[in-house]
């Protein structure tokens, strides 16, 4: 990095960043120096620089990226803590070039941010295995969900009801993120029990319904027939899982996320399982496994699911220790004895 203010020193330019506007907030300013005071100190420990006399251009590219990695080593910080400081350094640079007191090729400025993205890659914990429900909390669940009690007559319950039956059996038979499920519309449901969705991305895929799922939609949506008709909408046009609380009205309105997590709160209650951590999110997981469990493929599993990378779907390989174990004492036997030969 070429110096194009003479005179700027490592101290004085942290100093004119820290009081500029970029640096808005109270908060963010002392976090910020929290970071520069480390990369100071970094530069007078390593390269024996003192940051009121050293000009801001001895700060290299190099340089940067070692004192990113030397926090890792000296520091031990935290991930987030770490995209914190990174945060900070690439503000500085940005306001020391934008400043004219460093010359930042564009060469520079890709190895800089490369060299920044490999570091955040590296401190990315490892990703955890999911725990799904088991097929006993999934009865559970649906169990629940079926015997809630309403009040007799109460037609918009009695919707909600169904509804909320339709909702379980399509998240464990379709393994659709939530958003995904709310977003559904009549128009998408095919006669052969598929639909097609567009997902993370602006991905479109299809997805299958069971059976019973299948039944549980089209018993929910026969119920619904008056309150879609009295709508004045295009029927395709109406989502398949509709709000049925009182503010809604008549209003044929999409369920929202927030709604679907607020009922599983209530129906894991009911099943007994509010300590079991099952979120709507943990059927997509329970979907997951199945199938990679039936196919024992990657590349199926991660089309059915709509990852854009298999590295995410991988994941579900993991559960399965307990099969290739069984696979190994099937081709091996349960024990190898070694005797000695003497």
């Amino acid at each position: 990095m070429a110096d194009t203010a003479s005179g700027a020193t490592i101290a004085t330019t942290i100093e004119r960043f820290l009081n500029d506007a970029m640096v808005s907030t109270r908060g963010t300013r002392k976090t910020y120096r929290t970071a520069l005071n480390a990369l100071m100190e970094y530069v007078q420990d390593k390269h024996e620089l003192d940051p009121a006399q050293a000009l801001v251009t001895d700060l290299t590219v190099e340089r940067l990226l070692a004192w990113a990695t030397w926090l890792i080593d000296r520091r031990a910080l935290q991930r987030r803590t770490m995209q914190t400081y990174l945060a900070a350094l690439t503000s500085y640079v940005k306001f020391l070039h934008v400043n004219n007191l460093i010359d930042l090729p564009s060469n520079q400025a890709v190895r800089l941010t490369e060299g920044q993205r490999q570091i955040r890659r590296a401190q990315r914990p490892p990703q955890s295995v999911p725990h799904p429900p088991t097929a006993e909390q999934i009865e559970k669940i649906l169990k629940a969900v079926r015997e809630r009690v309403i009040e007799p007559g109460n037609e918009r319950l009695e919707l909600a009801r169904l509804r909320n039956i339709a909702i379980v059996e399509t998240l464990r038979s379709t393994g659709l993120r939530v958003a995904e499920l709310c977003n559904l519309r009549r128009k998408q449901l095919r006669q052969d029990k598929s639909a097609w969705v567009i997902g993370k991305g602006g991905k479109e895929r299809e997805v299958f319904f069971d059976n019973t799922a299948w039944r549980a939609i089209q018993t929910y949506v026969e119920a619904r027939r008056m309150l879609d008709g009295a709508s004045g909408r295009p029927q395709g046009e109406l989502p398949v899982f509709a709000r049925h609380d009182k503010r809604a009205s008549n209003k044929v309105l999409k369920i929202t996320t927030t709604s679907v997590e607020r009922l599983f709160v209530e129906i894991m209650a009911a099943a007994g399982l509010s300590d079991a951590g099952i979120t709507p999110h943990s059927l997509r997981h329970y979907f997951a496994t199945k199938v990679y469990q039936a196919t024992h493929d990657l590349g199926v599993t991660q089309t059915i699911l709509g990852h854009s990378s298999p590295v995410t779907t991988r994941i579900y390989a993991k559960l399965e220790d307990g099969a290739l174990r069984a696979a190994h004492e099937a081709a091996f036997g349960r024990s190898i004895r070694i005797e000695s030969q003497e």
